[in-house]
């Protein structure tokens, strides 16, 4: 139970790129979004004439779903100490989850309503494409939505990543940066943090997301990261030592979509 904590908890990304979890009670929840500002502070009449300072606002809900999945210790794997075995077990069965977990943050973040989006340039031609311009343009478009907020990530599936290795304002890097070849990881562009996920762009059709890490959203959590053994002499089988269900209750909620801008059109 330990040993899927601790993996889980390691290769998350997903929820890496939002706030922090929010405990709720209850299989829903609800939130506020925020939207434009409406007034402005100005100089005060003789007759106390205050401007007014109001905000349109939202309120928005949905449903807090179980998921999960469960794997097998059987009587040979337990008796022999086949760890290695048991190990990968683990592994596999936390990486489902944490894949499934990643799918659905990606999906509320490219669909949320409000966020910032525009056509790049064409990053399969190293002739036109321009990412620099590009990612400071996402920048520029979330500061300004934000009034002064910086972005801090940019996501991108491997794809796209391979292809922004073409360009020269990436290779001549490594001639200053030796590591970029050994490593064969680009650390940051435009200061952006540049992390790897398909699940941002699953069909490769040419789109990145550039964000404000840690005020996207938070994952609204009935249940966290819960494992259950069962003996297998309570599931009728006497040769199976146990049976482990791994499950959580969490739901991704965006409510600071402002902070998000979706860069289409990447690729020809």
């Amino acid at each position: 139970v330990a040993r899927v904590k601790q993996v889980y908890e390691k290769t998350l990304i997903g929820r890496q790129l939002l706030g922090t979890p929010q405990p709720i009670q209850g299989d829903s929840v609800s939130w506020i979004e925020e939207q434009d500002i409406v007034g402005n502070v100005d100089w005060i009449t003789e007759e106390g004439g205050f401007p007014e300072i109001d905000f349109k606002w939202a309120k928005k809900a949905k449903p807090v779903r179980p998921y999960g999945a469960y794997f097998d210790v059987t009587l040979m794997e337990r008796r022999w100490a086949r760890i290695q075995t048991v190990g990968r077990k683990i592994n596999r069965a936390v990486y489902r989850m944490r894949r499934f977990e990643d799918d659905l943050i990606f999906y509320e973040i490219l669909n949320a309503s409000g966020i910032n989006t525009f056509d790049g340039t064409n990053w399969t031609d190293t002739t036109t494409g321009d990412p620099i311009s590009d990612l400071e343009h996402a920048k520029k478009l979330i500061y300004d939505a934000t009034d002064g907020l910086e972005a801090t990530d940019v996501i991108m599936s491997s794809a796209m990543y391979e292809r922004l290795l073409k360009f020269d304002v990436v290779r001549n890097n490594n001639y200053l940066q030796s590591q970029v070849v050994e490593t064969g990881r680009l650390p940051a562009l435009a200061g952006l943090r540049i992390t790897k996920d398909n699940a941002v762009d699953p069909n490769d059709d040419g789109q990145v997301v550039v964000l404000r890490r840690g005020d996207v959203g938070y994952p609204a959590e009935s249940i966290p990261l819960t494992t259950v053994p069962v003996k297998g002499d309570n599931l009728g089988n006497p040769l199976l030592d146990y049976r482990y269900f791994v499950f959580a209750m969490a739901e991704p909620v965006i409510d600071s979509p402002e902070l998000i801008c979706v860069i289409n059109g990447l690729k020809a």
